[in-house]
């Protein structure tokens, strides 16, 4: 049975000793059944669902006016978040209207005195995860959003708003799920040149499965560009390519292969 958690974003947040996450009950239930409480690692699995149709927009904060002190174009850092929580003990937790990451020009005061920025785009994804009788137990889908282009009167390409946010937390009971993103700042650099900068990004996205028998964690990476570049480079990604084949050859054959 699933435990589906409500959408609505929580500010306050706190984290228990590992012992004390699990009720006698749960602890009981997985010594007498370890198998339904032990997550299958192999069976862990991020397949990409598509571009999002109407991604979250970010308003962008008060750039405080008057003007940026001196600015370096091909100096690129995170004036945003570094790390931050999504989901805390199978609940949401960020608020992707604050808690983003970019990639702007060293100096300049914000993305707001900055222009060109285009619309906000999103991918969506879904996590799931079984336990060592192949049922499902985690069912974690979610958008990864970023917003390109913006440039510093006329130069570079930069990002901003880059977040992940969930849109559906199903665990099972007994269950406990955690994600955060991060972005260090070593992932963030200058593609382009001096005079043209354009800057990358690498954001990871880690997550835990926690038990009263086992842990299990892992994590994906996402690579992006202010030219609006961006692919996945590492993490259980499904492979479209094979299910891809997979598909033809069922097909063609007039029978359905299992992906």
């Amino acid at each position: 049975m699933y435990r589906r958690a409500p959408l609505s974003l929580a500010v306050l947040m706190f984290a228990l000793p590992a012992a004390a996450q699990f009720s006698m009950k749960e602890m009981t239930a997985a010594k007498n059944d370890p198998k339904a409480y032990t997550v299958d690692e192999a069976s862990i699995q991020i397949a990409k669902l598509g571009p999002t149709v109407s991604p979250t927009e970010v308003t962008p904060p008060d750039a405080g006016g008057g003007t940026d002190p001196t600015v370096i174009l091909d100096q690129i850092i995170n004036i945003g978040q570094k790390i931050w929580k999504i989901v805390v003990d199978n609940r949401p937790v960020v608020d992707v209207k604050t808690q983003y990451a970019t990639a702007l020009p060293e100096g300049a005061k914000g993305w707001a005195s900055m222009g060109g920025w285009q619309r906000p785009k999103g991918t969506i994804y879904q996590l799931t995860a079984k336990n060592a009788y192949g049922v499902q137990v985690i069912n974690l889908r979610y958008q990864v959003l970023r917003t390109a282009g913006g440039s510093y009167k006329g130069t570079g390409k930069y990002l901003t708003a880059v977040t992940v946010e969930p849109l559906l937390v199903e665990v099972a009971w007994a269950y406990h799920f955690s994600m955060d993103a991060s972005v260090p700042d070593t992932s963030i650099v200058n593609v382009g040149t001096s005079e043209n900068p354009v800057a990358a990004m690498t954001a990871q996205l880690g997550w835990h499965i926690s038990t009263p028998i086992k842990d299990s964690q892992g994590k994906g990476l996402y690579y992006m560009q202010g030219d609006g570049v961006y692919q996945e480079i590492g993490g259980p990604f499904k492979n479209e390519a094979v299910a891809k084949m997979k598909a033809a050859i069922a097909k063609t054959m007039g029978e359905t292969l299992p992906l």
